[in-house]
């Protein structure tokens, strides 16, 4: 309460002196950030609760199985979308598995403003949704659909029966452009799916290719682990099989003899290695757990790690729904537990939060010592839920790793962090990429914490 009380006064005072027309774009962009903080504090508190989950899970499954009826999952498809065509591969084998029925919501693409480049969106998607396709032997994606494809099987799927055959069978005849005759577009078909659409937003969500269960969300085949492991929890499992979409992890393969008993620091060689390239924003829990594994495999397998610290999208002039930060802070809390990393608590550090690291970082970097700043950054947001907008957070967190405070804010002045973050950001851009986290090693580049393990193998054979 201590926290919400400084939110609430602090944002009292900046109310009561916004007057001054100087100063109101100011005030307004301080009032907005003060939301958010508010914002996100109650998220946290509310995704961490115990009675929560317990109230979901009475009304989703417990009550269900006194009536015997089969707990109910809906799906939202896009038939445009790469991701959902490939989980509209998969569920039939979910069923078979878990005592569960998947209910399917055709859906017109995503909600509008959540994707930054439509265009760069969709060819990443589709290279990505094909790296699935390969890890679970899945059919891929060869080529894209026809406006007329697209139209016509948005139309048989109101004609057909909603089930998983039919829903396949048409997913493959849109994006092969194998049907019989056509259909033009129609505007009932489109209320029908925009219909589909709000219903998502008001489930709380924003992107297709999502399962919605018991209060909670799973996108795409990368989180059907999280799903798996829940419904076995709730006792919906048919048998004890293990998990099946898990090959996210990073395996940490065994390393050369000539290595396996060197410090990546002790490493001759070093500098001629390629390096492991991580694009990070303070303000994504993503990066802060991304950062932390790419740490690991820099140090297993001694390759060096260049942080490119990036400035949060908002910053940028971008706009992020309260659905997707809502999502995004669940999601990164889950996958934070699942890997045992702390995540405890959200200070955000948008506006002056960021400017007071971004300061330090560049003597941080010459001190050889950016990684282990930008860890103690990371963690005083997402654990200590300490305010990097304050002097004294930033003070404290250079004391910690011996960095001078005053020296570093002077080598600032010569090495301008607004220079070197607007190179980070023409890099990933050149990269086809746009947002945090994104990975690079030599020329396999990933987007996401997620496809780490891409990274990975792209280090083992090396």
């Amino acid at each position: 309460m201590f926290i919400m009380a400084s939110i609430l006064r602090e944002y009292s005072y900046h109310v009561r002196n916004a007057n001054n027309k100087s100063i109101n774009h100011h005030i307004k962009f301080r009032e907005w950030v003060i939301f958010t903080k508010i914002f996100t504090w109650f998220k946290v508190k509310l995704i961490r609760s115990d009675k929560r989950a317990w109230l979901l899970k009475l009304r989703y499954f417990t009550v269900p199985n006194w009536f015997r009826k089969t707990p109910v999952a809906e799906v939202y498809l896009a038939l445009n979308d790469p991701y959902s065509f490939m989980l509209i591969q998969v569920l039939p084998e979910l069923e078979q598995r878990f005592n569960i029925q998947f209910k399917l919501f055709l859906v017109y693409e995503s909600v509008p403003g959540v994707t930054i480049d439509p265009k760069l969106m969709r060819t990443w998607a589709i290279k990505d949704a094909n790296f699935i396709a390969e890890q679970y032997q899945l059919k891929k994606i060869t080529q894209q659909p026809t406006q007329e494809s697209l139209f016509t099987g948005q139309q048989m799927w109101q004609l057909r029966p909603k089930t998983l055959d039919n829903a396949w069978q048409l997913f493959q005849q849109t994006w092969l452009n194998e049907f019989d005759y056509y259909y033009h577009a129609s505007t009932p078909v489109i209320n029908y799916q925009i219909k589909n659409l709000m219903r998502l937003v008001k489930q709380g969500h924003y992107l297709p290719s999502s399962i919605f269960i018991a209060g909670q969300w799973f996108v795409g085949i990368d989180r059907l682990e999280h799903l798996e492991k829940r419904l076995a929890d709730f006792g919906l499992a048919k048998d004890d099989s293990i998990a099946v979409y898990q090959k996210n992890k990073l395996v940490f393969a065994e390393r050369p003899a000539k290595d396996s008993a060197a410090d990546i620091a002790d490493i001759a060689d070093i500098a001629d290695r390629p390096i492991l390239e991580a694009f990070i924003s303070l303000r994504s829990p993503y990066s802060y757990i991304g950062l932390l594994q790419a740490e690991k495999l820099s140090q297993h397998y001694h390759i060096p790690l260049k942080i490119k610290p990036l400035l949060p999208l908002v910053m940028r002039g971008l706009t992020i729904t309260e659905n997707k930060q809502r999502y995004a802070v669940f999601d990164a809390s889950r996958e934070a537990k699942k890997l045992n990393i702390p995540f405890t608590g959200i200070a955000d550090p948008l506006g002056q939060g960021i400017f007071n690291a971004f300061q330090i970082f560049s003597y941080a970097e010459q001190q050889n010592k950016e990684l282990a700043f930008i860890k103690s950054a990371f963690k005083a947001i997402y654990v200590d839920g300490l305010n990097l907008s304050h002097k004294s957070v930033i003070e404290s967190l250079c004391q910690q790793h011996e960095i001078n405070y005053l020296q570093a804010l002077e080598y600032n002045n010569e090495h301008d962090w607004q220079q070197w973050s607007d190179t980070n950001q023409s890099t990933l851009d050149g990269m086809g990429l746009w947002g945090a986290p994104c990975f690079r090693f030599q020329d396999v580049i990933c987007w996401g914490q997620d496809r780490l393990a891409q990274i990975e193998q792209a280090i083992i054979v090396s």
